[in-house]
């Protein structure tokens, strides 16, 4: 990042059916905002939802701009806000969030103070942390994967980035809908060259939405972890952190296993030709799940027993047979 870059701050928000009660409380925060040179970018992702629609349509903000699309989830309604963007910096905001006043203007003002690429506030109170801490190179990537310091890693918000950098580095996942945003921060921090995390709450994350994507834990869209996990072990992998990448792994395995109990439970569509894939997965990947060393023993003894042992039984009674 040059650090040459104007004062133009462009927020991004995505919204899919959210209700005017959210938008408002969300669009208001951006409104009161002590810095002014803003931009709203608000991606209307295909709502079906009149009350989100006819909010967004209604809505008068002379800094907003109002992009309506068809529905191809948060991944790519993200990317048509960066690509409309015209502020050297952006932050990306959910809509059933809001900010504190003051969020942007801090942001901005310790991102010229510390020419960084990226400045990162919590989202709570009380996390008794430095100021102001300092990361630089894969550094970021190890604080990403441990998800130091609170809100440094794994969401969008809280955090002020180069517009240029994530356009460059972002990449649009319509197949994954969990951890999405851990992805588009790893793409972000292997390219970039410092961030500083900042002891300040700015962001107000809403916990209580029974309609927000996290909330929705019986989804079959929450599978999407698997592919999640194999693609950031590959991020750490090309950036040399190839312990980081077997600790991700370690989740990858995990998941597998979770989904395929999963399918077991929900009984999802065509869930018995996704429980064979993820078990034929397993199966391949049997030898470097027990040569993991953060893979759980118990984990190995299950697998172990269900792989091996079955497999050796089966043999057994089809010779006997």
């Amino acid at each position: 990042m040059s650090h040459l870059i104007d004062g133009m701050v462009s927020i991004i928000v995505p919204v899919y059916n959210t209700s005017a009660e959210f938008l408002s409380e969300c669009f208001s925060s951006v409104e009161a905002q002590t810095y002014d040179n803003i931009e709203l970018i608000i991606v209307n992702d295909g709502s079906t939802s009149s009350e989100t629609v006819g909010f967004c349509e209604e809505y008068k903000y002379n800094k907003a701009l109002l992009i309506t699309t068809a529905n191809a989830g948060v991944s790519s309604a993200r990317a048509t806000g960066l690509n409309r963007a015209h502020g050297s910096r952006v932050m990306f905001l959910d809509s059933d969030d809001r900010l504190e006043p003051e969020a942007v203007e801090c942001l901005v003002r310790v991102m010229d103070e510390e020419k960084t690429d990226a400045v990162i506030a919590q989202d709570e109170a009380g996390r008794n942390i430095p100021k102001v801490s300092w990361y630089v190179g894969k550094d970021m990537l190890k604080a990403l994967l441990e998800n130091r310091e609170a809100s440094f890693g794994w969401a969008l918000w809280a955090k002020l980035f180069d517009t240029e950098l994530m356009r460059q580095t972002y990449k649009v996942r319509k197949d994954i809908f969990y951890g999405e945003d851990l992805l588009v921060n790893a793409d972000y921090f292997s390219k970039a060259q410092s961030a500083v995390v900042i002891d300040r709450k700015l962001y107000f994350y809403r916990k209580d939405n029974p309609d927000s994507a996290m909330a929705q834990a019986r989804s079959i869209k929450k599978l999407s972890l698997i592919d999640m996990w194999k693609e950031m072990a590959s991020i750490y992998t090309e950036n040399g952190l190839v312990k980081e990448a077997e600790r991700i792994m370690a989740n990858y395995y995990d998941s597998l296993l979770s989904g395929y109990l999963q399918c077991q439970y929900y009984r999802y569509d065509d869930y018995r030709n996704i429980m064979r894939r993820f078990k034929d997965e397993l199966r391949t990947q049997l030898g470097a799940v027990m040569k993991n060393e953060y893979v759980q023993g118990k984990y190995k003894y299950v697998l172990a027993i269900y792989f091996l042992w079955i497999f050796k039984l089966k043999r057994l009674i089809k010779g006997r047979g």
